[in-house]
């Protein structure tokens, strides 16, 4: 006993406890990360982009890999608001293991198996919807919510005229998952009917797609030109043996389904390099590659994650950051009376357009990402038009930065 006292104590006395400057910053991410899982899965809101999270997200696993005592469990999503009516999932509604390199790529194929084939789907920049048929007839559409139950939205379905009310095609039981997105052209459109009608303009595809799912106005709804493109077969009286069989299965019922190429694993670095180059063709926001093992048995004996099946990879595409110089921070106050942070920095071209002004949102944004004045910055044009700090370099600081003021009259 004694011997293992002092085994114990020795581990301890090695791990050394996180410094609370770190203790402090995991905090702040931890705090601005759930604002903004609160804010896209609940409140259908982009606090800040897919590359500005995602720098967030590694960041904070960077920290607690160091100082596991840090960590919090991983989500998928946000829990649905308590006044929405909340349907249950029969199974867990998974996010998707995401990769940001070819190699990352090659990893994942190495351990699904190089002699699978594989599909690769553009990744619908939308809100997954799932929906059920019963002998024909759509009964439940709900969307994710935190993945174990989300908001039931049947009548808005029902209203949008996205998908068919009824599937003569279809066998009794038709469970599937999809994505519910506005077009490009017809975002553009409804934008310029709001400015003739002198509304403000709908700020992104993706969260009119969403907010127009909660509306109650079923005429408003109709209006809209909601789409939804399905890309995964949940449940039916006979599961198909591949991914592939079951996309043409859905589309055969009379449902629209996602474009998708079956490749084998030697191709899967090319095919996702053509699906990318091809990204302006698209008539939707596309935020990255899907890559699906195609036999639905390999699939699920690969597994999953409380976050993710293993058998399936999301190929994100990070936009290259321009560095520059911030110069100071501006608090704006809204009509609301809110303060919002204004980074102001040296002046920088991107795609075309000069900047030199992005949000940052609110304190906690700015502590975590231990942001000073006079720190050389990241800085990417989201969705390529919304200007936006990602991270800073302070490997490039000389001492004289400046801790940012908290905002005045708080």
């Amino acid at each position: 006993m004694y011997k293992l006292l002092v085994l114990l104590t020795a581990l301890q006395l090695t791990c050394a406890a996180a410094p609370r400057a770190v203790e402090q910053q995991a905090r702040h991410l931890q705090t601005i990360l759930r604002q903004a899982e609160d804010a896209y899965y609940n409140k259908n809101l982009s606090l800040m982009s897919d590359a500005a999270y995602d720098a967030l997200r590694e960041q904070h696993n960077t920290l607690t890999s160091q100082y596991p005592e840090l960590a919090q469990g991983a989500s998928v999503g946000a829990p649905a608001e308590p006044a929405a009516q909340k349907i249950r999932h029969p199974a867990p509604v998974l996010s998707l293991q995401k990769a940001t390199s070819d190699e990352a790529v090659l990893k994942f194929i190495e351990k699904c198996g190089r002699n699978q084939l594989y599909c690769i789907e553009p990744k619908i920049d939308g809100l997954t919807v799932i929906l059920r048929y019963r002998n024909g007839l759509l009964s439940q559409a709900v969307t994710r919510g935190d993945g174990k139950s989300g908001p039931d939205i049947t009548a808005a379905v029902l209203a949008s005229g996205a998908i068919p009310a009824s599937l003569p095609n279809a066998p009794a039981t038709l469970d599937v998952r999809g994505e519910a997105f506005l077009p490009i052209p017809t975002f553009d459109a409804l934008n310029q009917r709001r400015a003739a009608a002198g509304k403000p303009p709908l700020k992104s595809p993706r969260n009119t797609a969403s907010g127009t799912l909660r509306l109650t106005d079923f005429s408003e709804i109709a209006n809209r030109g909601l789409k939804v493109s399905i890309f995964e077969l949940l449940d039916t009286d006979s599961m198909p043996e591949t991914h592939t069989d079951a996309i043409r299965f859905i589309q055969k019922a009379g449902l629209p389904v996602v474009e998708s190429r079956t490749v084998s694993a030697n191709r899967v670095l090319s095919t996702i390099a053509t699906l990318n180059g091809s990204q302006g063709s698209f008539p939707f926001l596309t935020d990255g590659v899907v890559i699906k093992v195609d036999n639905c048995a390999a699939f699920k004996a690969l597994g999953a994650t409380a976050h993710h099946p293993r058998g399936a990879l999301a190929r994100k595409y990070k936009e290259a950051p321009v560095e520059t110089q911030l110069l100071s921070v501006e608090w704006t106050r809204g009509t609301t009376g809110r303060l919002t942070p204004v980074a102001l920095f040296k002046p920088v071209e991107i795609r075309g357009a000069t900047i030199q002004r992005a949000t940052l949102h609110n304190l906690n944004h700015i502590r975590a990402m231990d942001l000073k004045l006079g720190d050389w910055i990241q800085v990417i044009r989201a969705g390529g038009s919304v200007p936006e700090i990602i991270g800073s370099c302070p490997d490039r600081r000389i001492g004289n930065e400046t801790e940012i003021p908290a905002p005045p009259n708080k």
